[in-house]
């Protein structure tokens, strides 16, 4: 007779059927003497039982007959045998053998209860994470009911629909369920036995923050990271931001902010460093093969919560570290200068490496300027390329004459057309607004594969409209006559550019600006709730807690929630409605300034007084092309919002089918690797086929070497000989201060006042800085991007394109920046 329940010290690996993978790996390691949180499981068979005693197996067996084909039907059945079981009885015997089970652990102990699938570890099957985790349970009736719960998760929609696509037998699978004591851990996190950067064997990672270890694994936290070799060694440490910690509420784990002070100092010191290192190479020996393990550190004790091989190391021509292959792709290409000078912008659009089905949303959009250009005639390399394997590198190839250049000129001509243009743009962007508009009432949550192919083909042709309408009449127009307007304006100021006629405007940027300002003011009114912020208090505390704050970000969702930290990646971006902590990186540094100034704007009516003096009779058609020229940077930015919003949900789309054909939302190692028309394919045959398996598992595999590719790339737009780094000029001036190097918004908080900023890139979510800063560098860029444009509005000299500036400054370093040169060095 098979035991209803398990102590772990019962359990081997071999015991997945009976104990689930979680169980079986939990045993194993306790009975190898490894340092395990106590628990027990509650076997497979059991859950069996539960089902026969209640009734419920009957209820599932003829349930599942009559919606066998149909999976709407299927759905509305699992919804009937979850509330069953939510409601059904314990038989007596086995709720009392939990109960003493539970109570041997200690009076009211707080514990885990965790799914644990009998086909999680299956080669061929993806089922893990389909079923549910409860923490912080305390007292034996909350147990109960989370086990119940956990018996009901093998019947909720994700799982169920992914056993439907895939062809599983919807009865043949079981659940057992782990119950474990929680450790209230100080520090916890990750440790990796091979380094999996440079999968050097001789070395280990360490990922370490504070309080329990939700936060690493989720990657909510920016955590420490350190390198030690396996004689003892420390390599490397880096203190990551660990803004906030997870630790144990009244009923559940709550989020918390972690002090300032805090987050500069390391979680780990070396004496605990080495206590994880012995524990790893413990693992790792009783194993055979490299090992991902989760642990936690009380009182000076390491505990081991989890441990699984890393399966992402290859020992084969993918090695990262293979210079020859990446120079395979690099190697001998010579970029030609006008090439470079575009590709230069266009690195602030693309700053790392996509994946396949992103790379074709970035292409919708970027083809729509060769398409134009080809239109008249000049034909240019379509640029960046990509290969069947994913890597992405640029064409050397240069632009050539066409059939079409007798229509060249009568292109030219209507681009030079101000009110022709400006007619156009005023059409469609009522049309693009409207449509945008009803795609935010479809419901993605339950789409069939059927309606997510077609949102995803008409998603994607309507990408490439707006994108074209807003090249060929916002954009175009007023690079081709932007000259002329730098001509008009040098009259007022020799200093001034065609640029300068962006004085306040009411363009996306200084919208959001000019909002992010005007909560800080009404921040400031509220001392405790200013405070909290500074402090780290994150967003969803922060919503919690205070009325004020509630009010003033929903406002401001409502009007910038769209707004994406990389516009131009469709399915890696997060607007600031998916990852609101964004707004609070960006307040923080505005609000330790303690001060209600706003952004000091330039007097545009004072601009344009000065061009009537100058221009008397022509003033009046002078005028009206002014305002046309300024309209259409409104058109730029909030067309380019518009197709940030349709990526969002475009997001939502991809997702829904990685549900469905895959089982989980995990998109980016599922259907991003597939092109826009594999997965089209795909959804029109209703699975994957072998070949789409393919290419997902090799461009996954081959996507570190995609990453290394494109860096690599880089060398090939931008200049790194001699010490100064040469760039774009985006401001003039001259400034010399220290770096403030910012890699992302949760480094925000390190900005203070005078430092030079550093950085890949900027879009408006950065904007507030540049009051702050004496200067920007960035590392991609032109004289149209976001930095350049706005460090203009705030007179600080900017240089852009410089390419390495991230790599090749640190914090603290004096530089000096002359935005008159385009130069950047060290002092």
């Amino acid at each position: 007779m098979i035991a209803m329940i398990l102590d772990f010290n019962e359990i081997k690996k071999e015991d997945v059927l009976v104990a689930g993978g979680k169980g079986a790996n939990l045993g194993e390691m306790t009975s190898a003497k490894i340092n395990v949180p106590s628990g027990f499981v509650i076997t497979a068979d059991t859950y069996r039982d539960f089902l026969k005693v209640n009734g419920i197996d009957i209820l599932i067996e003829n349930g599942i007959k009559k919606s066998v084909d149909d999976e709407r039907k299927l759905l509305n059945e699992a919804e009937h045998f979850r509330g069953k079981i939510k409601s059904g009885k314990f038989p007596e015997m086995l709720e009392n053998a939990i109960r003493e089970k539970y109570f041997n652990l200690g009076n009211n102990t707080r514990v885990a209860v965790r799914s644990s699938a009998t086909a999680e570890d299956l080669p061929d099957a993806s089922f893990a994470g389909q079923q549910e985790t409860y923490l912080n349970v305390q007292g034996i009736e909350s147990v109960l009911n989370a086990v119940r719960n956990c018996y009901a998760s093998l019947w909720g929609n994700r799982a169920v629909s992914y056993r439907f696509h895939q062809g599983y037998d919807q009865t043949s699978v079981s659940i057992a369920v782990v119950i474990q004591e929680m450790i209230e851990s100080e520090k916890s996190g990750v440790l990796f036995t091979v380094n999996p950067v440079n999968k050097k064997e001789n070395e280990m990672q360490i990922n370490a923050s504070f309080g329990l270890g939700e936060s690493v694994v989720s990657g909510r936290v920016t955590a420490d990271s350190y390198i030690i070799d396996k004689s003892g060694k420390i390599a490397q440490v880096n203190i990551g931001s660990k803004e906030t910690q997870i630790i144990y509420g009244d009923k559940e784990t709550v989020e918390v902010a972690v002090s300032s002070d805090k987050r500069k100092t390391r979680a780990l010191n070396d004496r605990e460093i080495l206590e994880l290192m012995k524990c790893g190479l413990e693992i790792e020996k009783h194993y055979r093969m490299p090992m991902d393990i989760e642990w936690a550190i009380k009182n000076d004790i390491v505990y081991i919560l989890q441990a699984r091989a890393i399966t992402t190391l290859k020992n084969s021509e993918n090695d990262i570290t293979c210079n020859d292959l990446i120079e395979k792709y690099t190697k001998g290409k010579k970029i030609k200068k006008d090439t470079r000078e575009v590709m230069s912008f266009f690195l602030e659009k693309m700053p790392s490496a996509h994946r396949v089905l992103d790379f074709d949303y970035l292409m919708a959009i970027n083809d729509q300027k060769v398409n134009i250009l080809s239109e008249g005639g000049i034909i240019l390399p379509r640029n960046p390329i990509i290969d069947d394997d994913g890597i992405q590198t640029f064409s050397d190839e240069g632009k050539r004459i066409g059939k079409n250049i007798f229509k060249f000129f009568n292109i030219l001509k209507n681009m030079k057309d101000f009110e022709f243009c400006y007619k156009k743009c005023k059409d469609f962007m009522n049309i693009y607004e409207t449509e945008i508009e009803e795609i935010k009432h479809l419901n993605f949550e339950n789409m069939t594969l059927t309606e997510c192919g077609n949102f995803l083909e008409e998603s994607y042709a309507l990408l490439q409209k707006l994108a074209y309408d807003r090249f060929k009449y916002a954009l175009f127009p007023s690079v081709l006559n932007s000259k002329k307007f730098t001509k008009i304006i040098k009259k007022v100021n020799s200093n001034y550019s065609s640029f300068d006629f962006y004085w306040d405007l009411d363009n996306k940027t200084s919208v959001i600006t000019n909002d992010v300002y005007t909560m800080a003011c009404e921040i400031r009114k509220n001392e405790a709730l200013k405070r909290a912020i500074i402090s780290g208090d994150n967003f969803k505390e922060l919503y919690k807690n205070y009325n004020d704050f509630k009010n003033i970000t929903d406002e401001f969702m409502k009007d910038n929630g769209f707004k994406s930290d990389y516009n131009c990646y469709c399915l890696s971006a997060k607007t600031f409605l998916e990852d609101p902590d964004r707004l609070t990186n960006i307040l923080r540094p505005i609000l330790n300034e303690n001060s209600n100034e706003s952004k000091d704007i330039k007097d545009f009516s004072k601009l344009m007084e000065s061009i009537e003096g100058i221009y008397g009779k022509k003033y009046q058609d002078i005028e009206k092309q002014i305002k046309y020229f300024r309209y259409f940077h409104v058109v730029r930015e909030e067309s380019q919002y518009l197709w940030e919003t349709l990526f969002y949900y475009v997001r939502k789309c991809v997702k829904r089918i990685n549900f469905i054909l895959l089982g989980d939302e995990n998109i980016e190692i599922g259907v991003a690797n597939l092109f826009h028309k594999e997965l089209l394919k795909a959804i029109n045959r209703g699975n994957l086929n072998e070949s789409d398996k393919e290419k997902i598992n090799r461009r996954n595999e081959k996507f570190p070497l995609a990453v290394k590719v494109w860096e690599a790339s880089k060398l090939l737009i931008f200049k790194t000989d001699g010490d100064a780094l040469k760039g774009v000029s985006g401001s003039t001036g001259i400034a010399v201060g220290k770096v403030c190097l910012i890699n992302s918004p949760k480094e925000f908080y390190k900005m203070k006042k005078g430092d030079i900023l550093v950085c890949h890139l900027t879009d408006p979510e950065w904007t507030p800085l540049f009051k702050l800063a004496s200067a920007v560098v960035a590392d991609t860029g032109s004289a149209l991007s976001h930095a350049a444009i706005v460090a203009r509005e705030y007179n600080i000299p900017a240089v852009l394109g410089v390419g390495f500036a991230t790599t090749k400054f640190k914090d603290g370093d004096t530089i000096q920046v002359d935005g008159n040169t385009g130069e950047v060095k060290g002092c």
